[in-house]
């Protein structure tokens, strides 16, 4: 049987920046760790598994929102610490799935910040299962909230 040669995982997301030399020092201070970097040319950041390149442009940058989702402990206290480096787009606030925030970085790209709150999830699927949920009212026994029926 033949190996699936499918995408296998994430391994890199790469952030265009102005000022190269200023969103390694930013990234640098936010806590992640620099793999390498050639001054003007490029640099890699260490995310977990995953590496956070960092590509010099001379084109312009409008804000822009990159869906990418940065974990951390805790989002208030985080952005508390970071507070003189961070410039906020949206104060933490809660949502259904966890605590969110979303920054800036140097050059105009929006991050967002992650603290997941497994326990509200698990309430939320608890009372969709209790009152038939997505389940029941679609007809299917394969849902998420079905795991375990």
């Amino acid at each position: 049987m033949e190996k699936n040669q499918g995408i296998s995982k994430v391994v890199m997301f790469i952030l265009m920046q102005k000022d190269l030399e200023k969103a390694v020092e930013f990234y640098k201070n936010l806590g992640l760790n620099v793999l390498f970097h050639l001054k003007d040319r490029w640099a890699e950041l260490e995310l977990g598994e995953v590496k956070l390149g960092l590509c010099p442009t001379d084109q312009e940058l409008p804000d822009r929102h990159t869906g990418i989702v940065l974990q951390v402990g805790d989002v208030k206290a985080f952005c508390e610490e970071k507070k003189d480096i961070l410039e906020l787009v949206s104060e933490p606030v809660e949502k259904v799935h966890g605590i969110m925030a979303s920054f800036k970085d140097p050059s105009g790209s929006i991050l967002d910040l992650y603290q997941p709150t497994p326990e509200k999830v698990q309430e939320i699927m608890r009372k969709a299962k209790e009152e038939g949920g997505c389940c029941k009212k679609e007809g299917s026994s394969t849902g998420p909230c079905c795991k375990g029926n």
